[in-house]
C-alpha cells in the first residue's frame, strides 16, 4: 500500500514536472514545438475533439448557414463567430431563440469551425434555435481576462445587431464543450453572483459538457492528460502552487449563488481530461443555493464522449440538452 501511495505521488510530480517544462519551453521559445509534443501525447482526444461528429443525423435542408460576421478587431486580427438559424423558420417574422456555443480546446487551441463545433451547431439548429458559435483569442498568448472579455464582447455584438440576424435577445442559452463550458459557467455564475445585469440580459440557463467547474481539479491524480495541465497553466500563467489565487477566482463553482440561471451538466464517469468530480461538486453547490440543475453522468465514459459512444445514452443525453434548453428559452 505505502509503495503504490508513493509511486502515485512520484506520477504526480513527474506529470506537474513535465507540464511546468512545457509552459517554460512554450514562453521562453516556440509554442510550436510544445503543441507538437501535446499532439502526439493527445492524438486521441484530439481527434475525437477535431473530427467527431454526434451520432444523429441533420438533413441539410433542415438548417441554413452558417453566415459569419466580425465581432470584434483585435489589433491586426479580426474575432469573428457563425450563426446557424432553423431552415424551416425564415419566412416567419418572429425572432428565434439563441444558442450561444464557445468550443473546447483548453482555452488554448480550437476552432469554431472544427467538425465536432459543426456538429452541435448543425443539430442545435435542426431543432428550431439560431445557434451563435464563437471564436475567441488564446491563452497562450493571451490573459484568461482577455478570453473572457471576448465571450462578452461576443454575446454584446449579438444583443446589439439581434434585429438584423433575427435573434431574440430576451432569449439565449449559453452553452460549451470542456473549456468552452467553462467560459459559459463563468459568465453566467461570475455575473449572476455580483448583480451584473446588464451581462446578464437575456440569459436564461446555461449547458456546459464536460466542463472543469474547479480549476484546480485539473491537477487532480485522476487526470491523465498532459494537455489539460499544460493547457491551464499557460492560461492562468502558473502551476498552482504560484497562482492559486487565479485558479480559485477562475474557477466558476466559487462563484455560484441563488441569483445563478439553471444549469445543465453533462459528464463521463471515467473522463481523463477533467475529471468527473469537477460538475459533481458544481452540482450539489447549485444543489445548496436551490438552482434549477440537472446532471447526466455516462458511466465509463471519456471526455468528448458524444463523438466517439454514439449509443441510445449519448442520443438521450444530446436530446435531453435540446430539452432543457427549450424550456427555458
Amino acid at each position: 500500500m505505502i509503495k503504490q501511495i508513493n509511486m502515485a505521488k512520484i506520477k504526480r510530480i513527474i506529470k506537474v514536472i513535465v507540464a511546468f517544462s512545457l509552459v517554460m519551453i512554450g514562453f521562453a521559445w516556440n509554442w510550436a514545438v510544445v503543441f507538437f509534443a501535446l499532439l502526439v501525447l493527445n492524438i486521441k482526444t484530439l481527434y475525437r475533439a477535431l473530427l467527431g461528429k454526434l451520432p444523429l443525423d441533420v438533413p441539410d435542408e433542415s438548417f441554413f448557414g452558417p453566415e459569419s460576421h466580425i465581432y470584434k478587431r483585435e489589433g491586426n486580427a479580426n474575432l469573428k463567430l457563425d450563426i446557424f438559424y432553423p431552415k424551416e423558420g425564415l419566412t416567419v417574422s418572429e425572432n428565434y431563440p439563441v444558442v450561444f456555443f464557445a468550443h473546447g480546446g483548453g482555452w488554448i487551441s480550437g476552432s469554431r469551425r472544427q467538425a465536432n463545433n459543426i456538429s452541435w451547431c448543425r443539430y442545435l439548429a435542426s431543432k428550431g434555435f439560431a445557434v451563435v458559435n464563437i471564436d475567441y483569442r488564446f491563452g497562450y498568448l493571451s490573459q484568461i481576462d482577455d478570453i473572457l472579455r471576448d465571450y462578452a464582447d461576443a454575446l454584446n455584438f449579438v444583443r446589439k445587431q439581434a434585429e438584423e440576424f433575427k435573434l431574440d435577445s430576451s432569449r439565449i442559452a449559453l452553452m460549451g464543450l470542456s473549456a468552452g463550458g467553462h467560459l459559459s459557467l463563468f459568465h453566467a455564475a461570475y455575473n449572476s453572483y455580483w448583480k451584473k445585469d446588464e451581462n446578464m440580459e437575456g440569459i436564461k440557463c446555461v449547458v456546459a459538457w464536460y466542463a472543469p467547474s474547479d480549476l484546480m481539479d485539473l491537477w487532480d491524480d485522476d487526470v491523465e492528460s498532459l494537455f489539460a495541465r499544460f493547457a491551464v497553466a499557460a492560461t492562468l500563467k502558473g502551476l498552482p502552487t504560484k497562482s492559486k489565487e487565479n485558479y480559485i477566482n477562475y474557477s466558476p463553482i466559487n462563484w455560484v449563488s441563488e441569483r445563478m440561471v439553471p444549469t445543465f451538466l453533462v459528464h463521463g464517469s471515467a473522463d481523463k481530461v477533467v475529471p468527473v468530480k469537477s460538475s459533481i461538486k458544481l452540482f450539489k453547490r447549485l444543489m445548496e443555493f436551490n438552482v434549477p440543475s440537472v446532471l447526466k453522468i455516462y458511466n465509463g465514459a471519456d471526455h468528448a464522449f458524444e463523438f466517439e459512444l454514439k449509443t441510445p445514452k449519448t442520443i438521450r443525453f444530446i436530446e435531453e440538452t435540446v430539452e432543457f434548453i427549450r424550456s427555458h428559452v
